[in-house]
């Protein structure tokens, strides 16, 4: 008999939670597949409605505003969809703890790279989408710098579902204050609208919101030209970055047993 490694068995552990993550996100029938892709872009056509027709704003500057919208609310929703899953990830894993190979951070990898290859594939054909409606769809000023900037939404998002997963085990409560943020998070980091028109006294404060520094990067990364908010830092979500997962990594550690027997 061969004895695997440890990574190995925890490679054939993701990978097993994967395939069920992918079975319960979809239902096993293909309009769960077709409601996945159709959300986001019927977000998009929502809002772009609202700017274009209401507002009378079709155009943020010289890009389409649908392209201005698009590039920045895929990797923000993976960010914050990161989040959401995560900290619910325990939880509805818990009745497989009692095999000894699961282990709780291991269902939060398999859901990390589920919501992953989810936006990948949702980004690519609603770029398909908006190329064939017509919209002025150009290849990333910065290519390297977007990507680096969808890592960091990723990364601040395991971190956050980190913290909120062991968390929620210990005050359920949280998961109902976690869950409200989304759209007011999405007001405050500029997705739906852009916030250079504030006075600098909102956006000096609106600033400490790390959310905020990542959408213009991405931005400023993707369209040719875009100015980023005065006061934008690289460093800024990165520090918070590294809180989030050393904070996390600190929790779950600590509660790692309790997390693995449902206790609080």
């Amino acid at each position: 008999m061969i004895k695997r490694t440890p990574f190995q068995i925890q490679r054939a552990v993701v990978f097993a939670l994967l395939m069920r993550e992918l079975k319960t996100r979809f239902g096993g029938h293909w309009t769960g597949v077709l409601w996945l892709f159709l959300d986001p872009l019927l977000k998009l056509a929502m809002l772009t409605w609202l700017f274009t027709v209401v507002r009378g704003h079709a155009k943020h500057g010289v890009f389409d505003f649908a392209v201005f919208l698009f590039v920045a609310m895929v990797p923000f929703q993976l960010g914050v969809s990161l989040w959401k899953q995560l900290m619910n990830g325990v939880k509805a894993n818990k009745g497989l703890f009692g095999y000894k190979q699961v282990k709780p951070l291991d269902t939060l990898i398999a859901r990390t790279i589920l919501e992953f290859s989810i936006s990948v594939v949702v980004f690519l054909v609603g770029l398909i989408v908006l190329e064939r409606l017509g919209f002025n769809i150009m290849w990333p000023a910065d290519l390297l710098a977007y990507l680096m900037g969808v890592l960091a939404f990723v990364m601040i998002g395991f971190g956050l579902g980190l913290v909120s997963a062991v968390g929620v085990n210990y005050l359920p409560r949280l998961e109902m204050v976690i869950s409200m943020l989304s759209m007011p998070l999405q007001i405050i980091s500029g997705v739906m609208f852009p916030l250079s028109s504030l006075p600098r006294e909102a956006t000096d404060f609106l600033l400490y919101n790390p959310l905020l520094h990542l959408v213009e990067i991405l931005r400023a990364s993707f369209l040719p030209g875009y100015q980023m908010l005065q006061g934008t830092s690289v460093t800024y979500p990165m520090v918070w970055i590294l809180i989030c997962w050393s904070l996390g990594l600190l929790m779950y550690w600590v509660r790692r047993r309790e997390l693995a027997e449902g206790r609080r």
